[in-house]
């Protein structure tokens, strides 16, 4: 493929999970019979259904007149039809799934990052996601298209990117979009509880459970259970995920006999699941089964032209609930923000915007109301803190910085509003997170105007 990345196909059937990698040129069939190149044993398979025609780094799909049709991202194809693909398109033929990767968004991503587009609003219901650079366009493209299909979505990237945020699109564009989006951090959940929490529990299925309780996946029936993090599940738990994923079914605990749930599953990580599974720390078939559309989304430090882009929006938003004018950023303090590493992504920014917003005393943040923030959070996570290249500002007088009450009352907030976000509203998960009492927790949200949201 003279150095191009390569094309292959994500096959799901009832059966298993694969991956087929594709010529760089040629005409394959797929169908039920012997002779197909990609075989589909299912009875609502032709045997010659249709095919798939490569030519360089173009892909088509032929209908070849197979019963119950050719289905592109849950749309069906004329009969004898054809169509050009996309990376990241469904294809549905009978039972099975086909998902074409092109793996164009990891050739361009380096380049792309490097872009800006005039900044775009992603609405999606109540949210709203800020884009303004190219790579990120084509994965919230990618997101709509998968989301037509029932594929399990893998989301992978790092803590603070907007994991959830590319979950929520995936819902939000299904045809489950009217049911319920639930979301649990595996992380956060104590090991001894996590299959309760999940699966839920009869009666006397152990010492405490007085009665029946619903899991997570009852709660979200006829929508989207989104696990974040769920390379933190036990063993035991990821095989009952597994039957989740393949029947339909689920077996609380203490129960007898499993019972039938519809819900679509889109799970997000940190880690490199493919290695944990050669590590041994993660199921292999399970794996295959959550990697069937894999999203990886960049880091923010690859994203630099959103920095300014989203540091606007928090600040704006972070300002509006202190009842104050929003702040306006310094060209130093802007310099400071596009030349830090942000090994908190996303949600490290959001946080240094609320902070800001309460201990900043004047209309403008400049870059000393920035330094001392940012190189804590650098040292915190192990990486040097670069230094754009733009010169330096030139020395500022010095300003009355806050009481140091106020500053630490806001580091208060800070600390308390990124444990909610980590614990997805989850008091008592939020309040263990920091080491606080959940009394204390709960005493503190009223304190700081802090929205409760669930204990």
């Amino acid at each position: 493929m003279s150095g191009s990345a390569p094309l292959y196909l994500q096959i799901v059937t009832r059966e298993r999970a694969s991956t087929r990698a594709l010529p760089d040129d040629g005409a394959l069939t797929i169908g039920r019979g012997q002779s197909a190149a990609i075989r589909i044993d299912d009875k609502a398979v032709s045997r010659k259904h249709a095919q798939l025609v490569i030519e360089g780094r173009r892909v088509r799909i032929i209908d070849l007149g197979g019963r119950n049709g050719t289905r592109i991202n849950g749309k069906r194809l004329v009969r004898d039809g054809e169509r050009a693909l996309a990376s990241g398109d469904v294809i549905s033929i009978g039972s099975a799934t086909l998902v074409l990767h092109k793996d164009e968004a990891e050739d361009t991503q380096t380049v792309e990052a490097t872009q800006s587009v005039a900044p775009t609003r992603v609405e999606l219901g109540e949210r709203v996601v800020l884009i303004a650079t190219p790579v990120m366009a084509r994965v919230f493209e990618l997101l709509r298209r998968l989301a037509r299909s029932e594929l399990p979505v893998l989301v992978r990237g790092e803590t603070g990117v907007g994991k959830e945020n590319a979950a929520y699109a995936v819902h939000h564009w299904s045809p489950r979009a009217a049911g319920p989006f639930i979301a649990v951090n595996c992380a956060a959940i104590p090991q001894n509880l996590v299959e309760s929490e999940l699966f839920g529990h009869v009666r006397g299925a152990f010492t405490g459970a007085t009665g029946a309780r619903a899991g997570l996946f009852e709660r979200a029936a006829g929508g989207t259970l989104f696990l974040d993090e769920v390379g933190e599940l036990p063993e035991a738990t990821q095989a009952k995920l597994l039957r989740v994923l393949e029947d339909g079914l689920i077996t609380p605990v203490g129960a007898g006999r499993p019972r039938e749930l519809d819900v679509r599953v889109v799970a997000a990580t940190n880690r490199d699941l493919a290695a944990e599974v050669e590590a041994g720390r993660f199921r292999r078939d399970l794996y295959f089964r959550l990697a069937s559309a894999p999203i990886q989304i960049p880091p923010l430090r690859e994203r630099v032209h959103e920095v300014p882009v989203l540091a606007n929006e928090f600040l704006e938003q972070a300002c509006a609930r202190q009842g104050r004018a929003p702040l306006q950023l310094a060209p130093g303090a802007t310099r400071l923000l596009l030349g830090h590493p942000w090994p908190g992504n996303v949600r490290e920014l959001r946080n240094l915007a609320e902070y800001l917003a309460v201990a900043v005393a004047g209309e403008t943040i400049e870059a000393r109301d920035l330094e001392g923030s940012l190189r804590e959070a650098a040292v915190i996570a192990g990486v040097s803190a670069s230094q754009p290249s733009a010169p330096a500002p030139a020395p500022e007088a010095p300003e009355e910085r806050p009481p140091l009450a106020e500053e630490l009352k806001a580091l208060e907030r800070a600390r308390i509003v990124e444990a909610l976000e980590r614990a997805h509203g989850v008091q008592k998960h939020a309040a263990a997170l920091i080491g606080m009492p959940l009394r204390t927790f709960s005493a503190k949200l009223k304190q700081h105007g802090l929205k409760k949201r669930g204990r």
